[in-house]
């Protein structure tokens, strides 16, 4: 028998409870065909690359199964009458994939706006200049020309003419 992925977005106001009874009913599907059950991967909520459906946000479940074509057209057929799913994609993969490990989420940055600083050893040892550390603003505000005056005002350079 080949084995299947299917990939499956549900409607994001559903409940917890509901959403299980999702995941194990599509299991029970591909069981009833006599097909094997490899992998679920539940992705959780996520935000979608555009609307399906009036909606932004969809939850992801992800299923790896070794089935008859029979088992999967029916499925297909479930989920194409189900109100609660919003999408589904199935493809045939060569071989089962390997179970990889759940990612950590990504912690957030406990200062925002800032950069991290790295430690250095001594500032005399930095290569970085002062006027460099500065940011661009401030550095426009420091620049005077040095053929100028302090306090002569700076003028404009005139836009080049037009050749109509």
């Amino acid at each position: 028998m080949p084995i299947y992925e299917t990939l499956t977005i549900l409607r994001p106001e559903l409940p917890e409870t509901r959403l299980k009874e999702i995941c194990t009913w599509m299991q029970g599907i591909v069981e009833n065909g006599q097909g094997k059950i490899l992998q679920v991967d539940e992705w959780g909520m996520r935000n979608l690359a555009y609307r399906i459906q009036k909606q932004k946000r969809g939850y992801y479940v992800r299923l790896e199964y070794d089935a008859s074509p029979a088992a999967l057209q029916e499925l297909e057929r479930n989920f194409r009458l189900s109100e609660d799913v919003m999408r589904f994609l199935s493809i045939v993969r060569d071989a089962p994939s390997e179970k990889r490990p759940v990612a950590p989420p990504p912690v957030p940055n406990p200062v925002p706006n800032k950069v991290a600083e790295i430690p250095t050893e001594s500032a005399e040892a930095s290569p970085v200049s002062e006027a460099a550390a500065e940011t661009p603003a401030e550095a426009a505000q420091d620049e005077t020309p040095a053929s100028q005056p302090e306090g002569a005002e700076i003028q404009p350079a005139a836009a080049p003419a037009k050749d109509e």
